[in-house]
This record gives structure tokens, sequence and C-alpha cells, in this order.
């Protein structure tokens, strides 16, 4: 990737996007895929913060079912089938286990494997985004107590246990890389970025901002 800030500075582009972490990287990349020219700054190196001290994690949207937040369930888990068709080499499926127990109704094996349909429902179709048949995600299963005791001992501690239920999340090797293959991707259709460039003060015109001061 090539740093040109004398270009940066010289030229107008349609988007400037300010920070270059993995969601300012994924801005940059939609925007020059889509034909706008963009420059793309950071103060710091290119995901050096936050994108990089991240769970590293893809979440499918599993954590907004308990609120009933369908649309966000079936959006975390678009974009989770996005990541692993454009990034194939870079994202893996991670099992988790969820056991479940008589301690409650919430913690039973049916209120889970309700759940786990009411997920399916949310994710349906989306598989087809993803493209490499050998990056499909595994079947969710739900595995009897005796099955989770004899993989997994250490759960043989808890009272009650009828099972467990087997979720898949997308796991990133490197968010970093991933960051970087976001960006380097925009460079290639056509975006500038540079690194170590301080946004300061909005240059204004009537009511538009038209560019920022950068140093």
């Amino acid at each position: 990737m090539r740093r040109d800030i004398q270009q940066l500075a010289a030229r107008q582009y349609d988007v400037l996007v300010i920070g270059g972490g993995i969601t300012g990287a994924c801005i940059a990349h939609d925007a020059a895929l889509r034909g706008l020219s963009v420059a793309l700054i950071d103060k710091n190196d290119f995901g050096a913060c936050t994108s990089s001290a991240s769970s590293k994690l893809l979440h499918g949207g599993i954590r907004y079912l308990p609120k009933a937040q369908f649309h966000k369930v079936r959006e975390s888990a678009r974009e989770q089938a996005v990541f692993q068709h454009l990034a194939p080499h870079l994202t893996r499926w991670l099992p988790f286990v969820i056991p479940t127990d008589k301690s409650s109704l919430v913690k039973g094996k049916m209120a889970l494997k309700a759940a786990m349909v009411v997920y399916g429902l949310c994710c349906a179709g989306l598989s087809g985004l993803i493209h490499d048949p050998g990056k499909q995600p595994p079947q969710r299963t739900f595995l009897k107590a005796d099955e989770v005791i004899r993989k997994l001992p250490m759960l043989s501690a808890i009272k009650g246990l009828t099972g467990a239920q087997i979720l898949l999340e997308s796991h990133m090797h490197s968010s970093e890389r991933m960051t970087l293959a976001f960006i380097k991707t925009a460079v290639e259709n056509g975006a500038h970025v540079a690194n170590y460039v301080q946004a300061g003060q909005l240059l204004v015109e009537g009511k538009r901002v038209v560019g920022v001061g950068a140093t």
C-alpha cells in the first residue's frame, strides 16, 4: 500500500473515512467497491486500538435472542456469513458448549432447543451467502448428558446436567490481518490511505462539511 500524503491533501474525495479500525476499513472497502473516490486516515497505525484487542469473534446474533430482537439476530448472522465468504482464509467455525440442567425452565434443554429453532428460522437462507462448501457451518447439535460427560468430563460437576447445545460462532485468526485485508482491497479498488495522520478541525461551507484539517 502506497502512503501518499501530498495526493491526499491535493485531491477532492467523495468519502473521507476518519479511523482505520475494522469499522473504518469496512466503510472504505464498501465505498471503494461502489465506485466512490475514498480517502482513509488514522492518527495511529491501522487497527491498532480496539480492533487489535477484540475477542476475535464474529458474533452470529444469538445474544439478541433473549430480548426478541430478531432483526438484530438476522443482521448479525448475515454479516457473519459475509465475513466467512469474503475472508475464508482468516475465519473458522468455533464451537461453544452450552450445558442445560434441571435447576430452572430457562436453563432446561427444552427451552434451549426451542431457542435454537427460533435462531435457525432467523438465519434461514444465509448459508447461501457462503459460496465455498468447505466454509459452510457444521450442523448445530444437542448432546445428551452422557455424551457431554464423555467428551467434557469437567461438566460432570453440574448438578442435574441434562445435556448441552453445541453453538457455532465465527472466529478470526487475526483481527489485525482482517482489518488490513479490507484496507488493502479498498486500495486495490482506488482508495487512498494513510496512517499517522491526525484529523483536526472540520472545514464547513454553508451547512456542509467539505473537508478536514489534518496533520
